[in-house]
C-alpha cells in the first residue's frame, strides 16, 4: 500500500519529521541537476488550502492555507558520509490563534480558582505551557503567520545522524500514529482549527523548533524477522521561540505570563515489526526540562507520548496519547489522546478520527469527530472533503463561581494540497 504509511499525509511534514534528510526523499521531489560549490541542492515544498462552509462556529476566515518550504544542501566525504544544510521556514492563515491553544472562555486571575500566578504579590492570568490554552486575554492573531522550522547542519556519523541548529525535537521524529486523510484537516493536532473549538493535540512539542542537538539513529534489526528500531535524544538549552505550532514566550497581553522552559531533554523510540500481512508499529516519547521563571506555582516540562499504529491490506488503525504537567505544580495537567481507522480503495482513502483532551489548568475540555476522504491526484495532488464536528467545555466566572459553557460548531470543508 503505497499510500497508507507516508503519501496519505502527503509527503510526511516535509522532512522534518519524517527523519534525515537524504533517507526520506519522497520520488516526486525536484532537485537541481547542477551540484553548487560541491553540494547537491534540492527545493522541497508544500502546500494545502481548505475552504470551509457550514460553520456553527466560525473562525476568523473560510479560507485557511499552510506552505512549508525547505531547502536541503546536501555533500558527501570522501568516505562516502552524507552532510549537510537545511533551512526551511513555514507560513500559514490559520483561525484567530496565536500558535496553539488560545483563549478559552472568561476566567479572570486571581477569582474562584482560575488560572493565577501571582508576579510581586499581584495576580496574573497564566498561558498554560503546553496546551497553549489560557482563559483571558484574547490576541489579535488574523492575519498569516510565518515561522522559521528548520536551520541545521547535519552529518552522518554511521550509525545515525546528528544535527545542529533549529528544528524538531526527539520526542516527535519517529512518533506514530493513527492514519488520516489529509495533512491540514485532523481531528489531533490539525494544522489549521476548521471550527475555533481544537484542542486535541498529542505531538510532543516541549522543546519546539528551537535551537538543539538531535541524534537520530539508523533503524536496527528487520522489521520482517524480530522487527526493527529507531531511536533519537536531543538536547535545547533554551526555549523562548515563537513559532506556527509552538509559541514560549513569558509575557503577553493583559499581563498574561507563562512557563519557560531550559535544558529540554527528549527522547524517542520507535519499533515496527510484520506479521503476514499485518504491520504494527509502536513509539514512545519523553521531555524533561527546567522551569526559568522561578515564579511560584511554575515547574519545569514534564511530558510523556505514546503511539500505535496497525495495516493489513487496504484498512489501518492507530492511536495516540500523550499528558504533560504543562508547566506547572499541582493539579494543572494537559491531557490528550486519539483514535482513528482508514480504508483504502483505489486513490481513495477514507478515515474516521476521534480526539479528546482536557486542561486541568485552564479548566477546559473538549472533543473532535472528523470523517473524511482524499483522493491521490497524479504524482502531486490530494483533493478531497469531509465534516468535522467540535464540542469544548469552556471556563467562565458567575456570581456563584467557576462554571462551564459547552460551545460547539460543525464544518463542512474541502482541502487540496500540492507538493513540488
Amino acid at each position: 500500500m503505497i499510500r497508507t504509511s507516508s503519501a496519505i499525509l502527503f509527503a510526511a511534514l516535509s522532512g522534518i519529521l519524517a527523519g534525515p534528510p537524504a533517507l526520506a526523499q519522497p520520488a516526486q521531489s525536484q532537485s537541481f541537476s547542477e551540484p553548487v560549490s560541491g553540494f547537491q541542492p534540492e527545493l522541497r515544498l508544500d502546500l494545502g488550502s481548505v475552504w470551509l462552509a457550514g460553520l456553527d462556529t466560525t473562525p476568523s476566515s473560510d479560507f485557511l492555507f499552510d506552505l512549508d518550504a525547505e531547502l536541503v544542501l546536501e555533500s558527501f566525504t570522501d568516505s562516502g558520509r552524507r552532510w549537510g544544510f537545511v533551512l526551511g521556514g513555514r507560513v500559514e492563515q490559520d483561525s484567530g490563534r496565536r500558535a496553539w491553544g488560545g483563549q478559552a472562555g472568561d476566567c479572570p486571575a486571581g477569582l474562584a480558582d482560575c488560572a493565577t500566578a501571582l508576579v510581586l504579590g499581584a495576580p496574573r492570568a497564566v498561558r498554560s505551557g503546553s496546551s497553549g490554552f489560557q482563559s483571558v486575554a484574547a490576541e489579535a492573531s488574523d492575519g498569516p503567520r510565518l515561522a522559521l522550522q528548520s536551520g541545521y547542519a547535519y552529518v552522518d556519523i554511521g550509525w545515525g545522524e546528528i544535527r545542529a541548529g533549529y528544528g524538531a525535537g526527539a520526542a516527535v521524529l519517529d512518533a506514530e500514529r493513527g492514519p488520516t486523510a489529509f495533512r491540514l484537516s485532523r481531528a489531533d493536532g490539525g494544522r489549521v482549527d476548521l471550527t475555533g473549538l481544537s484542542g486535541a493535540r498529542t505531538a510532543n512539542l516541549g522543546s519546539g523548533y528551537s535551537p538543539k542537538l538531535v541524534f537520530h539513529s539508523v533503524a536496527l534489526g528487520q522489521a520482517s524477522s524480530i522487527g526493527s528500531f529507531r531511536m533519537a535524544a536531543s538536547f535545547t538549552p533554551r526555549v523562548r521561540d515563537c513559532g506556527v505550532d509552538h509559541c514560549a514566550w513569558g509575557a503577553g497581553p493583559a499581563g498574561l505570563v507563562s512557563p519557560e522552559f531550559d535544558d529540554v531533554w527528549e527522547v524517542g523510540a520507535r519499533y515496527e515489526i510484520l506479521r503476514g500481512d499485518d504491520t504494527f508499529a509502536f513509539s514512545l516519547g519523553l521531555s524533561e526540562g527546567s522551569e526559568a521563571t522561578g515564579l511560584a506555582g511554575f515547574a519545569g516540562i514534564s511530558t510523556r507520548d505514546a503511539g500505535f499504529s496497525w495495516s493489513r491490506g487496504a484498512l489501518s488503525a492507530g492511536a495516540r496519547w500523550l499528558r504533560s504537567n504543562n508547566g506547572v505544580t499541582g493539579d494543572g495537567a494537559y491531557e490528550a489522546w486519539s483514535v482513528s481507522a482508514a480504508w483504502e480503495a483505489g486513490p481513495w482513502l477514507t478515515s474516521l478520527e476521534l480526539a479528546r483532551f482536557s486542561d486541568d489548568l485552564v479548566h477546559v475540555d473538549g472533543q473532535t469527530v472528523q470523517l473524511s476522504s482524499s483522493r491521490l491526484v497524479g504524482e502531486r495532488w490530494v483533493v478531497g472533503g469531509g465534516v468535522q464536528a467540535s464540542s469544548r467545555d469552556d471556563p467562565v466566572l458567575t456570581p456563584a463561581g467557576r462554571d462551564e459553557i459547552r460551545l460547539q460548531g460543525t464544518a463542512v470543508f474541502a482541502e487540496l494540497g500540492w507538493q513540488f
